[in-house]
């Protein structure tokens, strides 16, 4: 298989198995189990299995000193403990595709936290980018609708806070990278944002729930935690071993196709026009810094033929 061919499909598998992340949460929601719940098992699931990879493939990440460890703690604590919880209850609150158009809102926080962290200046398209994708957030949220009730506000500030939460998985790494691997934020991320998670976990209700209907919550929560979180994101990473990143990112785009499907699938869940319309626009204004290089890169290769 050549290695475009595998990169593709490597990073075509991560936004399917992103998307299909509803079906668990909700799922599990029926048996009382909450976002934080989930999180806490995603995290502990993730960090140990990453752990364990770790200790064959490169122990030198595992090395880290006490002010890694509390970097570390609070990168995990709001990277994961709170993005993983938000995420849960936006899916919960929300239609699955307003929801993870909102998530989609990840590059607008890059662009805004590279501006504030490291005082880089914000090209023109990624500007106008971000102009779109206000205007589109405008319309899926449904805030100027006078008709009717509108949208779950919480849903939408959840959904809002996991897309800062995955721009800052990006931030943090980049601001301490001459100090610690970014690899190293990822795994004790994961492990101590579980122990935090851990002490409000409801094993009780978790208990009770595996008791009641053993196979089908243990295999949501592994679906959920191992297949879902921890395989989709290690492939992420591989894929861009294989294809540049800006042709991954693209892909990506895939998980408002796959969420907006499970939503109206499974769930029955539609949008109104205006929402969907600002759908496709925030997608697009997302996009568009990456695909404009892309572009560019395409035209200088024929001109040079």
């Amino acid at each position: 298989m050549k290695d475009t061919t595998k990169g593709i499909i490597l990073a075509t598998l991560t936004p399917v198995l992103w998307g299909l992340m509803t079906i668990p949460i909700r799922t599990l929601g029926e048996y009382g189990i909450s976002g934080q719940d989930l999180a806490f098992f995603r995290c502990i699931i993730s960090g140990t299995g990453l752990f364990i990879l770790n200790l064959f493939i490169n122990r030198d990440i595992l090395r880290v000193d006490l002010k890694g460890l509390v970097l570390c703690g609070l990168y995990g604590c709001f990277c994961y403990g709170i993005s993983f919880t938000a995420y849960a209850m936006a899916v919960a609150r929300i239609p699955v595709a307003v929801a993870m158009v909102l998530m989609f809102l990840c590059p607008v926080w890059v662009s805004l936290l590279n501006l504030i962290v490291f005082k880089e200046k914000m090209k023109p398209v990624n500007t106008v980018s971000i102009l779109i994708c206000l205007a589109g957030a405008v319309l899926v949220s449904n805030i100027l609708s006078v008709k009717g009730e509108r949208i779950d506000i919480l849903g939408i500030i959840c959904a809002l806070i996991n897309g800062l939460g995955a721009g800052l998985q990006l931030i943090i790494p980049r601001a301490f990278e001459k100090e610690y691997h970014k690899d190293t934020f990822i795994v004790y991320g994961f492990l101590i944002s579980a122990v935090m998670l851990g002490l409000m976990t409801s094993f009780d209700v978790v208990g009770a729930a595996l008791v009641s209907d053993t196979v089908k919550v243990a295999w949501n929560i592994l679906f959920l935690s191992g297949i879902c979180t921890l395989v989709a994101n290690y492939v992420f990473v591989k894929a861009a071993n294989y294809i540049d990143s800006t042709l991954v990112s693209i892909i990506s785009a895939l998980e408002v196709v796959v969420g907006s499907l499970v939503g109206f699938l499974l769930y029955k869940e539609t949008l109104s026009t205006p929402q969907s319309i600002g759908a496709v626009i925030i997608v697009i204004g997302a996009l568009l810094p990456n695909i404009l290089p892309l572009i560019k890169k395409k035209q200088d290769l024929t001109d040079s033929i």
